[in-house]
């Protein structure tokens, strides 16, 4: 993607983390920025220059506090975005969509909204056990596998190209749902997310059958964070939330591993101009 119109992608996608914040902190609902946007906020003080997103942080509890009061709070220009309330989205985290904006990507599936977005990953209760931990990993990828397939989803494209293999793997997952409905996927994976109790271990959940545990007490309490010449949240405990998934996340990684995660089909920015294959 060209610096320029990257430059424009993100500043798309921070003026939905102001929105975030506002509702956030007018509501005394936590959050933090999270991953990459995390890295970005302490090693350069705003996005890293190749990033092409925005990702945000909760713990279940505040994120259910938020999903709760987003579709009010919200200004009229932004939309919460969850498998509950748009039945062809597939994600087990919600967005925060921007309206009037396209951001259509090589793996989407068939959202109603499809304007440019901030992720809200939520945090959940991790069983103490690794043994259980896999197993409760396992069980919930194979059900957002099948939420993916249900709604188009295209997890096996990669830049233009279809990986074989992948596109195979995903068949089974494709059979089971053309016979569940997106309510009973859904209501199979929450089951598995909410039995496990509280507990001082929690992980991200991606919908993936691998994730890094965290401490409770790292991300239970935030401060105020530089990113972008402004001021969110980031976790009290910064350092030990990203030593545990990245290790030294002051190293720059190589210059051919410095690219954009997303691969943009169509875009149309709020003044309406439009780019296509970014």
């Amino acid at each position: 993607m060209e610096k320029a119109i990257l430059r424009r992608v993100q500043m798309e996608q921070l003026d939905i983390l102001r929105e975030i914040h506002r509702v956030c902190a007018e509501n005394d609902i936590p959050y933090f920025l999270d991953s990459g946007t995390l890295i970005g906020a302490i090693r350069h003080k705003g996005f890293i220059p190749w990033d092409d997103d925005i990702d945000i942080g909760m713990l279940r509890e505040d994120y259910d506090r938020f999903s709760e009061i987003a579709p009010e709070a919200l200004g009229e220009d932004f939309y919460w975005q969850t498998w509950k309330r748009d039945p062809g989205y597939a994600l087990p985290f919600g967005k925060v969509r921007k309206r009037n904006t396209v951001c259509i990507e090589e793996k989407s599936g068939n959202v109603s909204e499809c304007g440019f977005y901030v992720d809200v990953f939520p945090y959940d209760n991790a069983p103490s056990d690794g043994a259980a931990q896999q197993k409760l990993f396992g069980k919930c990828l194979f059900w957002q596998r099948c939420l993916l397939m249900k709604h188009g989803y295209k997890p096996w494209m990669s830049n233009g190209k279809v990986r074989i293999k992948a596109r195979i793997g995903y068949i089974p997952y494709q059979t089971v749902s053309a016979f569940c409905s997106h309510d009973k996927m859904v209501e199979k994976f929450e089951r598995y997310v909410y039995e496990i109790p509280k507990s001082d271990a929690v992980y991200e959940n991606v919908g993936s059958h691998y994730s890094h545990i965290y401490r409770r007490e790292w991300l239970s309490e935030v401060k105020e964070g530089l990113f972008e010449g402004e001021m969110f949240y980031i976790p009290v405990n910064t350092h030990e939330r990203l030593r545990e998934e990245y290790g030294d996340y002051m190293q720059l990684p190589p210059e051919d591993k410095r690219e954009n995660r997303h691969s943009l089909l169509r875009i149309v920015f709020s003044n309406g101009e439009e780019f296509q294959n970014v």
